[in-house]
C-alpha cells in the first residue's frame, strides 16, 4: 500500500496494477494523472430504481426549478458534495448555500421522512459482501437482506456501496449509492470491502 498526498506529483506506479481508495476528489483528480478509470454508480441512480425501494418519493430537477417547491425538503446535488445535502427549511437558506452555483445544476430532492437507522453495504457482481448498521438501531441482517435484493435486481456497476436507511412506516429504504474507491467502512468488513476497492478502479 502506498499512501499518496500530492495528486499533482503522484510516484511512478504501474496503472495495471495500481488501485485507488479516498477522498473524491483526490481520487478523480489522481485517476487523471493514472490514467485510471474509477467505477462508480450513476448519479441519478435513485431516479432508476424500483420505486417501492425508495419509501418517498424522489425527484430530479433543477436549483432554479427546486426553489419554487415545497418547503421543508430534503435536497442534495445529483454530482456528490456540490453543497450539503440537507433538509432545507425555506429556499433562500438553499440558494445561499449554492452561490456560485449555476441555476440548471441537478438536484435530487424528496419529502421529509423519520429515519430510525442507517446500514452500509458493500456489494460486488450483484452480492453484498459485507454489511453493518452506522448509524441508531435496527436489525443489521434485515437491513443486508434488502440490500441483497437491490444488489441482485438494481442496474449497478461491476461493484459499489449501499446506503438503506430504516424509516418508520416503510421499513428498509435505498438511501443512496457510492463509489467504492471513495466510501468509508462505516463498521463493515475491511477484507471484504478491499475486494470491492480493489474492482473499483482499473487501467
Amino acid at each position: 500500500m502506498l499512501r499518496v498526498d500530492r495528486f499533482w506529483s503522484p510516484p511512478e506506479v504501474e496503472p495495471a496494477r495500481t488501485r485507488l481508495y479516498g477522498n473524491d476528489a483526490f481520487c478523480l483528480v489522481l485517476a487523471q494523472k493514472l490514467g485510471l478509470t474509477l467505477v462508480s454508480p450513476p448519479d441519478d441512480l435513485l431516479l432508476h430504481v424500483d420505486p417501492s425501494w425508495l419509501g418517498r418519493r424522489v425527484v430530479g430537477s433543477t436549483l432554479e426549478q427546486v426553489v419554487t417547491g415545497p418547503f421543508p425538503r430534503f435536497i442534495k446535488p445529483q454530482v456528490p458534495k456540490l453543497f450539503r445535502a440537507n433538509v432545507w427549511n425555506a429556499p433562500e437558506a438553499l440558494l445561499a448555500e449554492c452561490q456560485g452555483l449555476e441555476p440548471q445544476t441537478r438536484v435530487l430532492s424528496s419529502d421529509i421522512v423519520d429515519i430510525r437507522a442507517e446500514a452500509r453495504a458493500w456489494v460486488l457482481e450483484g452480492r453484498v459482501l459485507t454489511c453493518a448498521l452506522y448509524e441508531g438501531e435496527g436489525n443489521a441482517s434485515m437491513a443486508q437482506d434488502f440490500l441483497d435484493t437491490v444488489a441482485r435486481r438494481a442496474s449497478l456497476p461491476r461493484t459499489c456501496v449501499l446506503d438503506a436507511a430504516f424509516v418508520a412506516g416503510s421499513g428498509w429504504v435505498l438511501l443512496e449509492a457510492n463509489a467504492a474507491w471513495g466510501a468509508g467502512l462505516n463498521g463493515c468488513d475491511a477484507n471484504a470491502a478491499a475486494r470491492c476497492i480493489a474492482e473499483a478502479s482499473h487501467a
